[in-house]
């Protein structure tokens, strides 16, 4: 479980992380033989969910479709599907893992290029891949440092391949930018909103049942968060999506329970959130929202809010996978 000190760290590792890729990401796209995609992507070990959130900002993106499979499905169900040229990234904080070897052996048996997503330089996976994208995020494979910094080099990597591939657009510079500043939002957000953090914290921790609902760039972000925040003093934990909780929040949700809506003003599934906060009060549920202060509907919903800077979607959801390991790092101090 993340502590304090480990959250405070976060901003200035990303900002080493997202500096040095901004040089390193462009000139190692631009080597590779792209075709028109699919893009395979493959998650292994602490990273296996990370690496089904490929096909948000790749699809979005670039206009790739995404095939997403963790290493042992991939090697006995789908390996069909590689063709020659294709393209495997693996996404993976440490690559030794048996079936990651065994798949990027097989790919390269199909003659598929190898790219890695890892915070490894020296690791086999980094050496067994054809190009290596690094993330230069500190701790442990299961630090809140190192999720929301592969979190950030995986979006930022689907950014680079946008603009090294595609014809430039007017959002491009305002995402540029926002990416850039994340650090400096994480050091506002960590000193500014401590009081309704630890609020929303307590809340949280009170209720017999937690959901916690993201859909789109912040699917991720409600997943992490749900495994991060589970321990034997907590209160049951899932994470939902936010057309499944729609179909059956009666089976998801009973009065008195919480749900936690992560979501922000430029979310393309912000009127699904809205939808899924009054359903949830319709069973007499706990309204808690993680969004920005832009996004009004959504914050009136809600019996008690945590509003962040406005930001773009994906720049937003990396920004509230850190806001939610601060969450999960104050959550047991006041549940215990």
């Amino acid at each position: 479980m993340g502590n304090r000190q480990q959250i405070q760290q976060i901003p200035s590792s990303l900002r080493v992380t997202l500096e040095k890729a901004r040089g390193e990401y462009a000139n190692t796209v631009r080597k590779v033989r792209w075709g028109e995609g699919p893009l395979f992507v493959c998650g292994a070990g602490n990273c296996s969910a990370l690496g089904m959130a490929a096909s948000y900002p790749f699809e979005m993106f670039v206009g790739w479709p995404v095939v997403t499979r963790p290493a042992a499905v991939w090697q006995n169900y789908s390996l069909a599907l590689l063709h020659p040229r294709s393209i495997l990234l693996v996404v993976a904080g440490q690559g030794e893992s048996p079936e990651v070897q065994e798949l990027i052996q097989s790919a390269h048996e199909r003659r598929c290029t190898v790219l890695a997503l890892t915070n490894n330089p020296e690791g086999t996976l980094a050496k067994l891949a054809d190009h290596v994208f690094l993330c230069h995020a500190e701790g442990d494979a299961e630090s809140p440092g190192m999720a929301v910094g592969m979190y950030a080099a995986l979006n930022f990597l689907a950014f680079e391949v946008m603009r090294v591939l595609k014809k430039p657009r007017p959002f491009w510079e305002q995402l540029a930018r926002e990416f850039d500043e994340l650090p400096e939002k994480m050091d506002w957000v960590f000193t500014q909103l401590v009081g309704t953090l630890r609020s929303v914290g307590a809340e949280a921790a009170r209720v017999p049942r937690l959901g916690i609902i993201g859909g789109g760039f912040f699917e991720y972000p409600a997943k992490h968060a749900a495994w991060r925040m589970r321990s034997p003093t907590s209160c049951p934990l899932e994470a939902f999506e936010p057309s499944d909780f729609l179909s059956a929040s009666s089976a998801y949700v009973r009065r008195d329970d919480g749900v936690l809506l992560l979501s922000g003003s430029h979310s393309k599934l912000k009127k699904l959130l809205t939808r899924c906060a009054a359903q949830a009060r319709a069973h007499g549920a706990r309204v808690l929202s993680l969004t920005d202060n832009n996004d009004r509907d959504l914050a009136e919903a809600s019996d008690l809010g945590l509003l962040l800077p406005p930001l773009l979607e994906a720049p937003a959801s990396i920004l509230a996978l850190f806001v939610l390991e601060w969450l999960a790092a104050e959550m047991p101090r006041k549940g215990s």
